[in-house]
């Protein structure tokens, strides 16, 4: 588990988030802990079915694997509604916080201004139980159309990170996860 939390479906640095991979149906995160590169941090989401996705993670915060599944019950409609999904985390009770249970809903607002922006200001709000906390919340803060300041709470850690996309389909991230500096790297492939 990524302390409080293992790695989820769309997520920002660590929270779940309301809505899939999209429109990716695999999606690879590679990278390491910053003073300690033998402690990597890998994981991969896989979306098989339209609201459907599969995770599996591999961190050196922990040192253990990670599964875990998450359905989108509400695909979010861009300024209507958010989007909402359930899902569970750590599926074989690996970790010291347990098997845990979850809604998470997130929501994006135009940015707006002298200059529009093509990504949205996304916010995201969260819900758990059992191995979960009974609350979290996270930003994506776009800043130009290529980088992104991401912050979040997961429910005992505050964590940021700040984004850079060469291109759509790549992501270079430096993050402070738990007071630890993480680099990675974020590729998302096989799009519908």
């Amino acid at each position: 588990m990524l302390g409080c939390l293992p790695l989820y479906a769309d997520r920002v640095l660590e929270i779940p988030t309301g809505r899939a991979i999209y429109p990716e149906r695999l999606r690879l995160e590679a990278g390491f802990l910053a003073r300690s590169p033998e402690q990597e941090r890998l994981s991969l989401h896989w979306r098989p079915l339209e609201r459907l996705e599969l995770y599996g993670e591999r961190t050196g915060f922990d040192e253990i694997n990670l599964y875990g599944v998450q359905y989108t019950v509400f695909p979010e409609i861009p300024g209507y509604t958010p989007g909402v999904s359930i899902g569970i985390s750590d599926l074989g009770n690996r970790t010291p916080e347990r098997r845990g249970y979850y809604v998470a809903l997130s929501y994006g607002l135009p940015a707006l201004g002298e200059t529009p922006l093509d990504h949205d200001l996304r916010v995201h709000l969260g819900f758990g139980t059992e191995g979960m906390p009974d609350f979290f919340i996270g930003f994506e803060i776009p800043l130009n159309n290529s980088m992104f300041l991401l912050a979040e709470h997961t429910g005992r850690y505050l964590n940021a990170g700040l984004a850079w996309s060469p291109t759509p389909n790549a992501q270079v991230r430096v993050s402070v996860i738990r007071q630890r500096t993480v680099w990675s790297v974020v590729l998302r492939l096989w799009e519908e």
